[in-house]
């Protein structure tokens, strides 16, 4: 009888996984091969060819990062392992080697892409997407982040807008930011033509094929559309000279010890983040 995916992913975890410290990613990530393979599929029947149509679902259709997509791919790996020592299998596929991970062009928006993408999607009359990407870009957040926002999250008149998180989100760092004056001006543009209480109604899914859409249009190259943004931020911080630990903090990246349901932290807290930003 074949040794499933199914059955090495439970040796995996009882085995290997469970006793560990922060397991949680590890079991999600895990999960997803299961479900994107079939939890009948045989170990054995994963191939090279297999396990690169799946990178490319996750860098597609997931939006996933090379180091992302190297994390999820090892978990095949080590589903391998629970076939060699559990499911009495002699011999497996060869896996290819892991992607490579330096590659600044891919995972970066400069500003002159935002801006001919932003002219598109409004030339087709989506300016909500052009909004929504000028605003992951400027302020990082994640974009789960943005979605469960409402307008209640907003402080237009002080120029704030907070973030948090759910207690299944595996994710860390509520946190109210100021607004970046790009930022505050797409999100009060976005507020004003809001049909309902959700401030960014629109699914990962779709922003990712308009910004996409727009991509192809403009002739620019870009494999990760959307975790891209984040990385955008992130690195705009940092050749600034903010600290780690500011770093961090914009983006949420706050230890659970540290972090309330809400946290209402002065703006003058992020200072030097949110002064790196907008070029002060």
């Amino acid at each position: 009888m074949a040794y499933t995916i199914k059955q090495a992913f439970k040796d995996a975890w009882k085995y290997q996984w469970e006793p560990q410290a922060g397991n949680k990613t590890t079991r999600t990530y895990a999960l997803q091969a299961v479900e994107y393979f079939g939890p009948d599929t045989p170990v054995e029947d994963i191939d090279a060819a297999r396990l690169i149509d799946y990178r490319g679902y996750l860098a597609k259709y997931k939006d996933n990062l090379p180091a992302t997509i190297n994390h999820k791919i090892s978990k095949l790996r080590v589903f391998q392992e629970m076939a060699l020592v559990h499911g009495k299998v002699r011999n497996l596929p060869q896996f290819p080697k892991n992607l490579p991970l330096k590659n600044r062009k891919e995972v970066i928006w400069e500003q002159i892409e935002v801006r001919l993408c932003c002219e598109y999607l409004r030339k087709i009359n989506r300016s909500d997407a052009a909004r929504q990407l000028v605003f992951l870009c400027e302020m990082g957040c994640r974009p789960v982040e943005m979605r469960r926002q409402i307008r209640a999250d907003y402080d237009l008149l002080e120029g704030l807008v907070r973030f948090f998180k759910e207690n299944n989100d595996n994710k860390t760092g509520n946190r109210t930011l100021p607004l970046t004056p790009k930022a505050l001006k797409v999100a009060e543009d976005q507020i004003s033509e809001m049909k309902g209480e959700i401030v960014w109604p629109l699914s990962d899914r779709e922003l990712h094929h308009l910004v996409r859409r727009a991509l192809d249009e403009c002739g620019i190259k870009k494999s990760f559309i959307i975790k891209s943004t984040r990385h955008t931020c992130a690195t705009a911080l940092g050749m600034k000279g903010c600290t780690n630990l500011e770093i961090a903090s914009w983006l949420g990246h706050s230890s659970p010890q540290m972090c309330n349901r809400y946290v209402h932290m002065h703006k003058e807290v992020h200072a030097n983040a949110y002064n790196a930003l907008v070029g002060v």
